[in-house]
């Protein structure tokens, strides 16, 4: 399924990548049981347990599909608003807040009128859907 411009800052100034990143990381960090692998008995000399499942916790994090797929997408977003001006960035935070408001209420918090500010929303949208940032992960080992 193709990912509008839409979804993007829905999910983006909505704040629901961010919470899916931090539950994500938060999954891989503390899901995964510890297995015992000194089976027969004995001890282990010289071998620093927490240092080796912190070393496997972070790799386990930065080499997960889903985790750097979402920072790809908040960073996409990110990026794009760096080229965006101040009206623009609050027309898009406005809109697409988790608690929205009516197209007049925004309009007149941005002091245009209505129109000005859903044709604005149009052109963010479609520039956002031509730029170089959107573009799909690949299978990028970063």
């Amino acid at each position: 399924m193709a990912e509008t411009a839409e979804q993007y800052f829905k999910c983006y100034y909505s704040g629901k990548w961010e919470h899916d990143l931090a539950w994500r990381i938060h999954d891989l960090k503390y899901s995964h049981s510890t297995q015992d692998e000194n089976v027969g008995g004995g001890r282990v000399k010289n071998v620093n347990t927490t240092l080796n499942s912190t070393i496997a916790n972070i790799a386990a994090v930065e080499d997960d599909k889903i985790v750097r797929e979402l920072r790809h997408k908040i960073e996409t977003v990110k990026n794009y608003e760096l080229s965006l001006d101040d009206y623009h960035v609050n027309l898009l935070k406005l809109r697409y807040a988790k608690k929205r408001h009516t197209w007049v209420n925004d309009s007149n918090r941005l002091y245009k009128s209505v129109r000005q500010c859903q044709s604005d929303l149009k052109a963010i949208k479609d520039d956002f859907m031509q730029s170089v940032l959107f573009q799909p992960v690949e299978n990028s080992t970063h």
